[in-house]
């Protein structure tokens, strides 16, 4: 996998995108439904691979190192702002 500045700016959007997503699902969601996150990252993963094409020439071309990299970063944001909230 190739980072370079492009891909980690992609890596921190994408982070940042999903940090939004837990912030807003933490706050709303109740407390004990926490299936219910699962549903609130779908959009984001549908976005993900709808611009995966252009995404990938970030990554040198590599789709799965893209779509994984992207994909953990999405998930990494999205739980750190969800516990972030919830433990407030």
């Amino acid at each position: 996998m190739v980072i370079n500045l492009g891909s980690g700016i992609a890596m921190v959007t994408a982070a940042a995108l999903g940090a939004v997503a837990g912030a807003i699902a933490g706050s709303k969601l109740p407390a004990d439904q926490f299936a219910w996150t699962g549903l609130a990252l779908l959009p984001l993963f549908v976005l993900l691979e709808v611009s995966l094409r252009r995404l990938v020439t970030l990554f040198g071309d590599d789709r799965n190192a893209a779509r994984l990299a992207l994909a953990g970063a999405i998930v990494i944001g999205f739980y750190g702002a969800w516990f972030g909230i919830r433990s407030l």
